[in-house]
């Protein structure tokens, strides 16, 4: 891998240097075409392309296509073919990046912190309610997750034990390297799946198996028959999840592809665009591809994001604090946009699978990616009209609406505590109690105690261990408040928590 990385290096000094494009973008200035045919094609369909002056480059498996180079005078002949179901050009794909935030310089370096100030660091982590899903045990371990854009920096402190492989369809070869101006591959894996080790940040999903399939360029430029190649990699080795933050012009082939793979049993999560009120990216608008919008800090709509009624979920996507890549190692910064909306997303995905949960939602007796969509729809906080709507979709994505907080009474009592962290908004916190005698809600802001948001619930009938609930609001409105569930009774007794 040193030498295939020299090689990049070299390579990408040598097009600043000349001013000569790279190959991938060399092959825009003169674009060859995808062609799509009613079956998978044969000896027939080849002759077609040889006749008339073309030269296939790439076959598909995954759907019946080609890429090829025609003569232009020859598409027309080419398009009128009853083999042929559609041609169009191999176009330009990009980096979603939003043109209003910048990507911060990356922090340089290895340092150490606690894994409390790894979640301080990830507030969309916090946001969506990933600690009680880790509290559980439940880390998206086993779930294979392939991440289509840039590349991933594998060597990555944080994300060096979740790597397990994928290809660089850019420079044609099996490292997938992230060396992308931004570290855009890399945030977005971070997003997912930074590990849980006490160093920099924490992911959604911090054990999630992670595949880079690298399609965009040091610069961020591609080609859609990259991506749909990508697309075809993700089936062929089986993977669960694929995450894609790209943007480009429609196509046939992808949205063809991405059908394919849908009905094959991936999940595939996708940014929305950062259009600023505009309509969702195509790729987010196939209905095989759930469409991420991002929310800020105070659940607002992020002010890069679309205004489309294909968006479907939202996630925190403004200021997102990840993993970066830098010449001197690993490190860590911050990006904005639906690019990173998505892998909330993702990650809280890989989660569910993970757990064990997933339960046949649309009754088709199976359980698959269909019914694990159908979870992610269910387990949101409905943002502006009731609903589905054009700006949040169904809401924003809530794991503690999976995950809800079991509290336990166990033999060393403060084993048994459990932390939730509430930010900027109104929270309605149900306890299902079981057999506990009682439960603190010890609160807590900037590391003051809260008199007048603690409390004591005491249940009556809890001998006769009969099921109860008691239901009331937290206001975290403007502020992050603290809260540890303290459990009184017997060992073993236990109460179960949902945080809305």
């Amino acid at each position: 891998m040193p030498d295939l990385k020299l090689r990049h290096s070299l390579i990408s000094l040598m097009l600043l240097v000349t001013g000569i494009v790279s190959p991938q973008t060399g092959m825009a200035a003169d674009h060859g075409v995808i062609i799509g045919f009613h079956e998978q094609p044969g000896s027939t369909h080849r002759k077609l392309i040889n006749d008339l002056g073309g030269q296939i480059s790439r076959e598909y498996t995954l759907i019946p296509a080609v890429v090829a180079k025609i003569p232009s005078t020859n598409l027309t002949i080419l398009r009128n073919h009853p083999l042929v179901a559609y041609v169009e050009e191999n176009t330009e794909i990009k980096t979603m990046v939003s043109p209003y935030l910048p990507p911060q310089s990356a922090t340089s370096g290895f340092f150490s912190a606690s894994t409390e100030d790894e979640y301080q660091r990830s507030w969309g982590i916090q946001r969506i309610g990933s600690k009680a899903a880790h509290a559980q045990g439940v880390t998206g371990k086993g779930i294979k997750v392939a991440i289509i854009d840039s590349g991933i920096d594998y060597n990555h402190e944080d994300l060096d034990n979740n790597y397990l492989g994928g290809y660089d369809f850019v420079f044609d070869d099996d490292d997938p390297m992230d060396d992308s101006w931004n570290s855009h591959g890399t945030n977005i894996a971070g997003v997912i799946a930074a590990e849980k080790n006490g160093i920099g940040v924490v992911g959604v999903a911090p054990e999630a198996s992670l595949y880079a399939l690298k399609v965009l360029n040091q610069r961020g430029d591609g080609l859609m028959e990259n991506i749909v190649a990508a697309i075809q990699w993700a089936v062929d080795n089986k993977m669960d999840i694929i995450n894609i933050s790209i943007e480009g012009e429609g196509s046939e082939a992808l949205k063809t592809v991405c059908d394919a793979a849908y009905e094959a049993g991936l999940l595939i999560v996708a940014a929305a665009g950062n259009t600023k009120g505009g309509p969702a990216s195509p790729l987010a608008s196939y209905s095989s591809v759930v469409a991420a919008t991002s929310t800020d800090k105070e659940n607002n709509l992020a002010s890069h994001a679309p205004i489309s009624p294909e968006v479907e979920l939202s996630a925190p996507g403004v200021s997102i604090y990840s993993t970066a890549r830098t010449t001197s190692g690993g490190g860590y910064g911050s990006l904005d946009g639906t690019s990173q909306a998505a892998p909330h997303v993702t990650g809280m995905a890989a989660l569910i699978l993970s757990s064990g949960k997933l339960e046949d939602l649309n009754g088709d007796g199976e359980t698959n990616n269909k019914d694990l969509r159908l979870m992610l729809q269910r387990s949101v906080d409905d943002l502006g009209d009731a609903g589905r709507d054009e700006l949040f979709g169904y809401g924003l994505v809530n794991l503690r609406k999976v995950f809800p907080i079991h509290l336990e009474r166990t033999e060393q009592w403060l084993a048994g505590w459990q932390t939730a962290i509430l930010d900027n908004r109104q929270y309605r916190i149900s306890i299902q109690n079981n057999s506990l005698y009682g439960i603190i809600s010890w609160v807590s802001e900037n590391g003051t105690f809260r008199r007048d948001l603690s409390a004591v619930h005491i249940f009556k009938g809890y001998r006769q261990q009969l099921p109860q609930q008691i239901d009331f609001e937290l206001d975290a409105t403007g502020k992050t408040l603290k809260v540890i569930f303290i459990p009184f009774g017997e060992i073993g007794s236990f109460a179960d928590i949902t945080i809305n």
